[in-house]
């Protein structure tokens, strides 16, 4: 007996793109911003990679957190497309914050900017976002093979975005004068078409 279908071509499409919301942060974040703290802001990679591996650790408790949320979430958007709204302007917010730290601060207070802005972004915002995403896939179809074609949409999307921003950040950097300014302007640039991509 064939399944019933829910989902026209374009609704699969406009799914997968969503992730191309997802990895400008995630992309953009776990390629470049060690080069951003070590080689700009003049970091200790070895201090970087501990806050880094800390702040891991808080998000495997916030994982359970927001999946537990978004089950008991009742609104007129749905279960999960509040998270993915509200949790993207966070996301959006802590990227720019990560790649903006202040360099006339003392290295502790930068470390502490990095950690508070790195952990919020990937252990809260990102978090919440990325759960409610992947919920969507079993809220909006019942239909195991759409399910499927959804994921895969999805995984076209996430490779491209990412193949895209590890190509041309390094050169946008310069275009955009080199330096930390760059890198934020950068930043503020992505954040932007993350969350326009990501509410539409």
């Amino acid at each position: 007996m064939e399944e019933k279908t829910y989902l026209k071509w374009y609704n699969k499409i406009g799914y997968g793109s969503g992730d191309i919301a997802g990895n400008v942060v995630y992309a953009f974040l776990t390629s470049f911003v060690m080069v951003y703290l070590t080689d700009t802001i003049g970091l200790a990679s070895g201090i970087v990679g501990t806050l880094i591996a800390a702040s891991k650790l808080f998000d495997g408790f916030t994982d359970i957190f927001f999946g537990s949320l978004i089950d008991k979430t009742h609104t007129k958007l749905g279960k999960a497309r509040p998270w993915m709204i509200y949790g993207y302007i966070g996301c959006a917010l802590t990227l720019v914050a990560v790649f903006a730290i202040p360099t006339s601060w003392g290295r502790t207070a930068q470390y502490a900017w990095f950690f508070i802005a790195y952990t919020l972004l990937n252990g809260v915002f990102y978090t919440a976002n990325n759960i409610a995403y992947s919920a969507l896939t079993s809220l909006v179809t019942k239909n195991s093979k759409e399910r499927v074609q959804m994921g895969s949409y999805r995984f076209i999307f996430a490779f491209s975005t990412s193949l895209i921003i590890q190509s041309i950040t390094v050169a946008f950097v310069d275009v955009c004068g080199g330096g930390a300014a760059a890198w934020r302007i950068v930043a503020i640039i992505y954040a932007l078409i993350g969350l326009v991509v990501n509410t539409i």
